[in-house]
């Protein structure tokens, strides 16, 4: 009996755990404001895309010459917020058009979507198609760039010219996940202890240490504000789904030979800082492309869009301005 009475205070102490997880999980998700929305000027807009609602602002609408679309890259919190000290700027000369990834910011988050590279190089290559229209500029970062990259391989006819920020998928983030990464992606789908692990990662405590030790050089950059709309984007209802993807390596690609083969101009941009895609990685792309050019931004680590707005707009617009004049 009293191996029997043990085992029932077990699973009744295992059964309150998960209760009070379960319940600081809601509480969590209650009290979690609504991302900034206001970030960007222009007009918001929906695009009904095959997997859900794709949220998008766009402006400068009645410029001649292809369309600029803004595509963010991926982690908890990621968004076309990043955009928002180039997005206004750069409307001035261009139709400029910035999305929310599936999954992330104000874009649906189906718990039952397919989350895979395929999948984000499908939505892209839908969005400059039916949306934004075509040949188009792109400028992408991270995981967006390298989504951009087999976008531009696969179908040229979509994409002009490119400035990509650190794209992945070189020697980081270009292989599927195994058995383990499939595991992983099992538990962090689980509905308590997979939803417990992202509200820690995803913690304003946990935000705040990232951002500082690995999206920005000068910490000054991670004010309130920045932190406040990682926080809320990340704990809108199903944001876990895309980055329980990402963890578990399904949002991985592979972009060497795709970069290689590219005939369009492209322009990397790289923060000399970077610890997380050393610019080290970018002499293996100049090396395979001999269209690729690279702009190095100094005290800086992986977002130079908003760590030197101006630098940053000043090269995106000389770049597909004189693209444009010499066509």
């Amino acid at each position: 009996m009293s191996k029997l009475g043990n085992l029932w205070k077990t699973i009744i102490a295992g059964g309150a755990g998960v209760a009070a997880l379960a319940a600081v999980n809601a509480s969590i998700r209650k009290n979690a404001n609504d991302p900034d929305d206001s970030a960007l000027g222009g007009e918001a807009r929906f695009f009904d895309w095959k997997h859900g609602r794709i949220f998008y602002k766009t402006a400068g609408i009645g410029h001649l010459g292809p369309p600029l679309v803004f595509i963010h890259g991926v982690g908890a919190g990621s968004s076309s917020f990043m955009w928002r000290k180039n997005f206004d700027v750069l409307a001035r000369d261009f139709q400029v058009y910035a999305f929310d990834l599936l999954g992330f910011g104000l874009s649906d988050k189906p718990s039952t979507a397919p989350y895979s590279a395929d999948l984000y190089v499908d939505l892209i290559s839908d969005f400059i198609r039916e949306v934004a229209g075509y040949p188009a500029n792109i400028v992408a970062s991270s995981l967006g760039a390298a989504y951009t990259i087999r976008v531009a391989d696969e179908h040229p006819e979509l994409i002009k010219s490119m400035v990509l920020n650190a794209p992945t998928g070189v020697d980081r983030l270009n292989t599927r996940p195994g058995m383990a990464g499939a595991a992983f992606y099992g538990l962090l789908q689980s509905p308590v202890l997979g939803t417990s692990f992202y509200n820690v990662m995803a913690s304003e405590r946990s935000i705040r240490d990232y951002s500082r030790k690995h999206l920005f050089y000068d910490h000054r950059r991670v004010t309130n504000r920045v932190v406040a709309n990682f926080y809320a984007t990340s704990h809108q209802p199903g944001a876990q789904h895309a980055i329980a993807a990402f963890l578990s390596g399904y949002l991985n690609t592979d972009t060497r030979a795709a970069f290689s083969r590219l005939t369009q101009p492209v322009m990397l941009i790289w923060g000399k800082q970077d610890q997380t895609t050393p610019l080290s990685r970018a002499v293996a792309l100049l090396e395979a492309n001999p269209l690729a050019s690279l702009e190095v931004f100094d005290y800086c680590r992986m977002m130079p869009e908003q760590e030197h707005p101006e630098k940053f707009n000043a090269l995106v617009r000389d770049a597909f301005l004189a693209r444009s004049a010499a066509a």
